[in-house]
């Protein structure tokens, strides 16, 4: 009777986890290639496309949680199952063995994080902002900005309850989103070498062409989405193990490899913060957990990018003359060339000394590896300060004139009410409040008119209030936090497990290598032991799950890489539905870790 409750319960997660398989791959490989009339409705049309697909997912959803917690104990009648397929009695008995009851148990393995205090936070700061708005219609849909007004997050919360605890990452979908990503990023980098090959450009003026780019269109929001593809590329990389792994291993190269050359074609510098901030991130990692072996092998491949683009730039046309920004450092070819080689010479280093590496980690590792990144951002700032970049004189004209909108935010703020200041004036509201206090300043200086703060924390501080700000930071920091408690300490226990059956695999070392020795005198049963290891590592592999401490470490650097570039960058529906998404995966990986670790306990 046990056996049977257990598979009847591993075919209700199952498909919910399909579910949740099926929404990820669209949102992976679908979503980042949906158009419809090319770049001009691109806004409109990928809000769509994320909004209906997410209504479909939810609604299926519903229909499964219903169907998991009616089919609860239909078998047994009461008690709360074990992984095992073991009955709680007393649980059961607990809660009751009604249908309230089951929903009870069923709500109770939905341990409460403080990700979801937040979460719920900042559900209601855009709640009250949408009362807080002079405008009820345009608060509700967006449609004064970027279409992120109060349908999008709750949108965004419908999505975090439905991974809320069935999340599980299949190796196939990782692959599928790094291929989908690498063919956005070959299409911005054709574009910009003068094939654009999708026709995607036509019907453009002139000037503003090299504006619009890949299937994201504005090259901000392209370098958006290259700030979750590339480090959750070398989050995958870096986390992958064994020989299950060489399809994610081989994805990742060509992910990190287009990722980054796409990054120095977009000419957006918040590229480089997003993606810098999350190589520190997984500098620091790796150190810690004596992986710098993987950590050289992705520095690697983003040199032979950065190597590549030198190359292909100066062989054509235009050659280097459209670049800007950080960027320009790729036409001096010759430091290109050194800095390659020199990469390739650490890289040989840390290969030859791989033994030592990977012994050198823990808390040790992890003071030198935050003094180096300390000592390396330091000498950045020296070095821009030195150079006189621009990059810190926060003028009206700073960062593409951000410093103009940023300064009059800053100024209206200071004149919001109390209330406002604590709730906000509305939900995509920016565009109100600059129309109606800076229009003058706005057609004169720069000609446009500002939507969005073109800095999220900041678009949140005005639209929401502090409460809304200090939720949606809270929010990022309590998830990131989460996934490195979760994903260290899961790790370390799982290594501590291998350590204690190290002994017991000692004591039936001589009988396997016994059985070796006669399977290897025999050659159908080697070929068959051959077989069978092979069919391990193929199809049957790729179609299993990502490790929980892998799919954690991926998901955190593409939070870490978004939430660096939303200093300089906007909330729009064209990318800002990953950062959700990453949420809700981190929700739902966490607690689906600790709820077994409880059951594990139980047992």
């Amino acid at each position: 009777m046990g056996r049977k409750d257990n598979i009847a319960g591993d075919g209700r997660r199952e498909l919910q986890n399909g579910i949740t398989t099926l929404f990820l791959i669209y949102m992976g490989a679908a979503y980042p290639l949906i158009m419809h009339d090319k770049y001009f409705d691109i806004t409109v049309t990928k809000y769509r496309a994320f909004y209906i697909a997410l209504c479909i997912y939810a609604v299926l959803m519903v229909l499964a949680v219903l169907v998991d917690v009616l089919g609860r104990n239909v078998s047994t009648g009461h008690g709360q199952r074990s992984s095992g397929g073991n009955v709680d009695v007393s649980e059961g008995a607990a809660h009751g063995n009604g249908f309230i009851g089951r929903l009870r148990r069923f709500i109770d393995l939905h341990k409460i994080m403080a990700m979801d205090i937040f979460m719920a936070g900042f559900v209601l700061a855009n709640v009250l902002a949408f009362f807080m708005s002079g405008n009820k219609v345009a608060a509700y849909t967006g449609e004064e900005g970027r279409r992120c007004g109060l349908q999008f997050v709750l949108l965004a919360f419908f999505l975090y309850v439905c991974m809320a605890r069935y999340c599980r990452i299949r190796r196939y979908v990782v692959v599928i989103f790094m291929l989908a990503g690498s063919f956005v990023g070959i299409v911005g980098i054709c574009q910009f070498m003068g094939y654009d090959f999708l026709g995607l450009r036509e019907g453009l003026m002139q000037s503003i062409r090299n504006v619009y780019i890949s299937t994201f269109g504005n090259i901000d929001i392209f370098a958006s989405f290259l700030c979750v593809l590339v480090p959750m590329a070398a989050g995958a990389y870096i986390s992958s193990e064994g020989k299950e792994s060489i399809v994610i291993r081989i994805t990742a190269v060509i992910a990190v490899l287009t990722g980054t050359g796409a990054v120095i074609i977009s000419n957006a510098n918040l590229a480089y913060a997003g993606v810098g901030g999350a190589m520190i991130a997984a500098w620091i990692l790796a150190s810690y957990r004596g992986k710098i072996k993987e950590f050289a092998d992705v520095c690697l491949v983003m040199a032979c990018g950065v190597l590549a683009i030198s190359i292909m730039l100066g062989q054509t046309d235009s050659g280097y003359s459209e670049l800007d920004g950080l960027s320009c450092f790729v036409r001096d070819s010759r430091m290109v060339w050194i800095v390659s080689v020199v990469v390739l010479v650490v890289w040989a280093a840390i290969r030859l000394a791989s033994k030592w590496t990977v012994k050198f980690r823990g808390k040790a590792a992890l003071a030198v590896s935050v003094g180096v990144s300390l000592a390396g951002i330091v000498a950045v700032v020296i070095y821009a300060v030195h150079n006189h970049m621009g990059i810190f004189s926060f003028e009206d004209s700073w960062g593409n004139y951000r410093g103009f909108v940023w300064r009059r935010l800053m100024e209206a703020y200071r004149d919001f009410s109390v209330p406002q200041k604590l709730f906000g004036y509305g939900n995509e509201s920016v565009k109100s409040i600059m129309t109606d206090r800076y229009y003058d300043d706005m057609m004169n200086a720069v000609g446009v008119i500002y939507d969005n703060a073109h800095n999220e924390y900041l678009q949140y501080l005005i639209t929401t209030g502090i409460f809304g700000a200090v939720s949606y930071v809270g929010l990022l920091v309590t998830t990131g936090g989460a996934l490195v408690r979760t994903a260290v300490s899961g790790a370390e226990m799982n290594e501590n497990e291998s350590m204690s059956s190290q002994s017991a695999e000692k004591r039936s070392k001589e009988k396997k290598a016994s059985r070796d020795s006669r399977a290897a005198r025999d050659p159908r049963t080697a070929r068959d032991s051959r077989t069978a290891r092979d069919s391990r590592t193929g199809l049957e592999c790729l179609l299993g799950y990502v490790a929980d401490e892998g799919g954690m470490i991926a998901v955190l650097f593409g939070i870490t890489g978004y939430a660096v570039q939303a200093f300089v960058n906007l909330n729009q529906s064209l990318t800002t539905p990953y950062i959700f998404l990453l949420i809700a995966m981190a929700g739902g990986l966490c607690r689906r870790y600790i709820c077994q670790f409880a059951d594990d306990g139980r047992k």
